[in-house]
């Protein structure tokens, strides 16, 4: 099972004051806060806090984007059982709500976020469930994430990069009343993605009544390599 570890990965936050404070903070196209690249010890992966008093409405969400250099598996496989691998922590608010959705960060998986990428995420593609009860792991233990068969469509343009966002952030909602909630994670152990691989170029049949070798290679090329024999597809 193939294990590729995010190439760029960081986050980071939006705050905003006054009526609509979530709102403004959400739909803002650049952060107020610091991008953080590569960081590395625990810290907060999504959060928000969001406020209400006399004084005016307070909002300040987190996102994370992750990018993976998946080249290698961009044509000749058949991909499945795809996982995001990560390590949470304890510190995490119990049943902390997350989404993962399409990045446009990070350029080919090999740029630095910056402030200006805040809204640098297709909400429109998302990689796991918009349910509300798709939770952030609350545990010291290395931790998977199911992703959909839309993740694994991106691994047709070499990159699978990806946004997480309190759900709440992604639809909209937001909250009605002050409170306040943060995913963790150890980035000591850096952020990556398993799943299965399957070679789907030539099966290694017979070819003009010669039979397949057994190394599963034609003239010291594997079948996975080979796309047609003599004009015709495998």
């Amino acid at each position: 099972m193939p294990t590729i570890n995010a190439s760029k990965y960081g986050f980071m936050t939006n705050s905003a004051t006054g009526t609509g404070a979530f709102a403004t903070a959400r739909g803002a196209s650049t952060a107020s806060g610091t991008a953080f690249n590569q960081p590395t010890g625990t810290q907060t992966t999504t959060s928000y806090n969001i406020g209400f008093s006399s004084k005016g409405d307070s909002a300040t969400l987190k996102r994370s984007w992750w990018a993976f250099d998946v080249t290698t598996y961009q044509s000749g496989y058949t991909i499945t059982d795809l996982q995001l691998q990560f390590d949470p922590t304890t510190n995490t608010s119990t049943n902390f709500p997350i989404i993962v959705v399409a990045s446009t960060a990070q350029g080919n998986a090999n740029s630095n976020l910056t402030q200006s990428d805040w809204d640098a995420f297709d909400s429109g593609t998302t990689y796991t469930t918009t349910a509300t009860t798709n939770y952030w792991p609350d545990t010291n233990n290395v931790s998977t994430l199911d992703l959909n068969s839309t993740a694994i469509s991106a691994f047709s343009t070499g990159y699978l990069k990806i946004c997480i966002m309190w759900v709440f952030d992604y639809n909209g909602i937001g909250s009605l009343v002050t409170a306040n909630g943060t995913a963790y994670q150890n980035y000591n152990y850096t952020p990556r993605i398993t799943f299965s691989a399957a070679a789907s170029g030539w099966s290694g049949g017979d070819i003009n009544t010669v039979t397949n070798n057994i190394d599963n290679k034609v003239n010291t090329i594997g079948f996975s390599n080979i796309e047609a024999v003599n004009t015709v597809s495998s």
